[in-house]
């Protein structure tokens, strides 16, 4: 498989305050993607669109939206930088950063699905919105509340990440060692 490199990339690793604000960036933007159908289905059973708790909706909407939610979740994390902006999500490709392979070729889709989605959604889980739908999704299909203790775990998680991101040499979080990228500046 031949492995290709990006001409407008720099082998610099991305400035943390750029990885930081293209974080807020997919934060919120995410968050709203992935919160789009729990809003349209709550619209349409109560009403109103404040109500983004799947496991207060009647059944078998709360899976419905939940799952739906998780599918937005994963287009915007890992569809759009594989095929649209090739290894950017939106907040990446403002803030002018790009997810690679330790060897700076292109991420491929075992990369992004073992970064973006065993990495930042399942085990650093407090970091997008759309870790916290899959905990929700699972307390209604087992019946076993996990929202609360893998969020706590997520968050310690997560800030095990945001350290290694800043005080590491290479700045790699977890989910980057977990899919063998890091995050580079472009050109």
């Amino acid at each position: 498989m031949k492995k290709t490199v990006d001409k407008n990339l720099t082998s610099e690793e991305a400035a943390l305050s750029r990885r930081f604000f293209a974080y807020l960036i997919d934060w919120y933007v995410g968050g709203l993607v992935t919160a789009l159908p729990i809003g349209l289905i709550s619209q349409k059973l109560y009403g109103t669109m404040t109500n983004q708790n799947i496991m207060e909706f009647d059944a078998p909407f709360g899976v419905i939206g939940g799952v739906l939610a998780v599918i937005f979740g994963i287009l915007y994390f890992v569809v759009i930088p594989l095929f649209v902006y090739r290894g950017q999500t939106p907040g990446k490709r403002i803030c002018k950063i790009k997810i690679v392979k330790v060897d700076n070729s292109e991420v491929d889709i075992k990369s992004m699905c073992l970064r973006q989605i065993i990495g930042m959604i399942v085990i650093e889980g407090a970091l997008v919105t759309v870790s916290a739908i899959w905990h929700q999704i699972f307390t209604i299909a087992t019946g076993i509340d996990v929202v609360v203790p893998l969020m706590y775990a997520g968050m310690a998680v997560g800030a095990v990440s945001a350290v290694m991101v800043v005080f590491m040499k290479n700045h790699r979080a977890i989910h980057d060692y977990i899919g063998n990228t890091k995050v580079v500046s472009c050109k």
